[in-house]
């Protein structure tokens, strides 16, 4: 396995990936039956988000740690990156919601303006700490899973055999891919709209990882950010104005990217940077 080119160890990994996944939904939809789901259910749909983190260990087993899973476990980490990094992922997707939703009244003054689902609302300024506590504990679950494979392992890999742009637009495809059999499972039918969101909140996470420094910990934030807007904030009905304003972010951080690859690089002895994990 250690001359298996970095081409052949990505396939491996999405390959392994996607048949844990998809095997372990599949069991999942055959047991679940459209109502509250069951321990067992909830079991299975956690294997199955755990088939990147799962596919990681298996090809550090199998290349001798050539392959390590604790150096890309290393990048997820608190210091070294600039704080407004975290503030970028933890907010911009809460901002573009509140702003969609307060779009979608102005563009028709008949839709009463709700910031917060219906079911959280019934919290009232209580959902405010339900919110911060969601947004923490759930770090572990799904940032925690998927994000080491698709940012930590594959996107560095993709990007430097495909270019930042056509790199990002492979990994948000198959990052909508993979989550499809979990999602019709749940009555969430692919559409354009949840294909145009999901593949431009990959390009954000892609971008965000990159502007700080390939710190995990950013793109769990952005990640588990998405997740949170989804369990408690309206969006309102304007999907084409929420994706202008996601694409605007996009266009930026994708602005900022370039500037900073442009500018002159540190020597690694004047900046004192650390040899990066073994991929």
């Amino acid at each position: 396995m250690k001359a298996v080119t970095l081409k052949h160890r990505i396939i491996i990994f999405y390959a392994l990936a996607f048949t844990v996944a998809w095997a372990s939904w599949f069991v999942m939809s055959r047991l679940y039956d459209g109502r509250e789901p069951s321990p067992v259910v909830y079991l299975f749909s956690t294997l199955g988000g755990l088939a990147p983190l799962l596919a990681l260990a298996i090809l550090d087993r199998l290349t001798g740690k050539e392959i390590s899973l604790r150096a890309i476990l290393s990048q997820i980490r608190l210091r070294g990156t600039r704080p407004v990094w975290f503030l970028v992922a933890a907010l911009a997707f809460p901002a573009i919601t509140l702003l969609g939703n307060a779009g979608s009244t102005l563009l028709d003054p008949d839709e009463p303006l709700r910031w917060i689902r219906p079911g959280p609302d019934g919290l009232g300024a209580g959902v405010v700490l339900v919110m911060a506590l969601h947004f923490a504990t759930s770090l572990v679950t799904s940032p925690l899973f998927e994000e080491p494979g698709w940012r930590g392992f594959a996107l560095p890999i993709v990007q430097g055999r495909f270019g930042r742009h056509w790199g990002s637009l492979l990994v948000g495809v198959l990052w909508w891919a993979w989550h499809q059999p979990m999602n019709l499972t749940f009555g969430l039918p692919p559409s354009a709209d949840s294909f145009l969101s999901m593949v431009g909140l990959s390009f954000v996470i892609d971008s965000l990882f990159n502007l700080s420094g390939r710190n995990l910990l950013v793109a769990m934030l952005a990640h588990q950010s998405s997740g949170t807007v989804l369990a408690f904030l309206n969006p309102g009905s304007a999907i084409a104005l929420q994706l202008g304003l996601l694409l605007t972010l996009v266009i930026f951080l994708r602005w900022r990217e370039h500037t900073r690859s442009l500018a002159p690089r540190p020597t690694q002895a004047s900046a004192g940077s650390r040899p990066g994990p073994r991929l």
